[in-house]
């Protein structure tokens, strides 16, 4: 199967790509992908409650916290990328993880159709850097888009309610958001987005803000020096994630004094500002 390979790590079995020079390296090197935050969400959650999954990439994240909310609770993973998905897939499947619901599309503020690009699987890749374009291009494939208030509200009967949104979707983040009002609105869920991007960083901010919701950062290193595999080999020297934790003003929470110093004090705070 070329660059894939299947191995034993801390969350279970995993297929991955082995020229993937964030995840694959990760898994590879220390048997785990960005620990801290897993730790953090499974901290957040009971044992029976929905989540919504948005770049699920290979399901690093989507494995543990299924079989976090076992008891009743249900993962939507929502990858698009077709060889992420496949993984994605296997993993879900070799695992015997029965609680997830696997959906290859994008979500974005309108739906239609998009285009994402094709991975060479013989060159190193980030295969998480996957983004949506309007337009067709070379080694590239279409997929369906659709907003989060379209599959959970206008289209779903069930009408299950979520306790965490996670996204992690390479600065689409603003736009996900922005079609997911309705749900946001009734649910109130926790929210765990990516936002590395100084550029759409303060509009993201400003939406969550007049949505009700206080925010928090959290930068976990991508290295974990008690990583499953031991290996005290940082290979990512400082590399942080610079993801925000988003908690609705009604949520009844305790929060340790540490995160007060985390708190995003307006919409022009970024860490990654000089």
């Amino acid at each position: 199967m070329g660059n894939i390979k299947k191995q034993i790590f801390r969350h279970g079995i995993f297929s991955y790509y082995e020229n993937d020079e964030y995840i694959g390296k990760s898994l590879s090197e220390y048997g785990e992908w960005s620990e801290p935050e897993v730790v953090l969400l499974k901290q957040l959650l009971k044992n029976n409650e929905n989540i919504i999954e948005i770049g699920s990439n290979i399901g690093t994240h989507t494995v543990p916290l299924a079989k976090h909310v076992l008891n009743g609770g249900l993962v939507y993973a929502i990858e698009p990328q077709s060889q992420n998905y496949k993984l994605l897939s296997n993993n879900i499947k070799d695992n015997k993880i029965k609680n997830v619901k696997i959906l290859k599309l994008a979500i974005s503020s309108k739906q239609g159709e998009a285009y994402m690009n094709i991975f060479n699987e013989n060159l190193t890749n980030n295969y998480g850097d996957s983004k949506i374009f309007k337009n067709n291009f070379q080694n590239s494939e279409s997929v369906s888009v659709k907003t989060l208030d379209q599959l959970f509200y206008d289209d779903n009967k069930e009408k299950k309610s979520i306790k965490l949104i996670k996204c992690d979707a390479q600065g689409q983040e603003l736009d996900i958001i922005l079609g997911s009002k309705k749900i946001i609105d009734i649910y109130k869920p926790f929210l765990y987005l990516e936002n590395d991007d100084i550029n759409t960083s303060r509009a993201l901010i400003e939406n969550i803000k007049n949505m009700g919701y206080i925010m928090f950062w959290h930068l976990p290193p991508l290295y974990n020096p008690n990583n499953f595999l031991k290996n005290s080999n940082n290979i990512f020297a400082k590399i942080i994630s610079c993801n925000m934790l988003c908690i609705h003003q009604s949520t009844k929470i305790k929060l340790s004094e540490v995160w007060k110093r985390f708190k995003v004090k307006n919409s022009n705070d970024h860490p990654f500002k000089k």
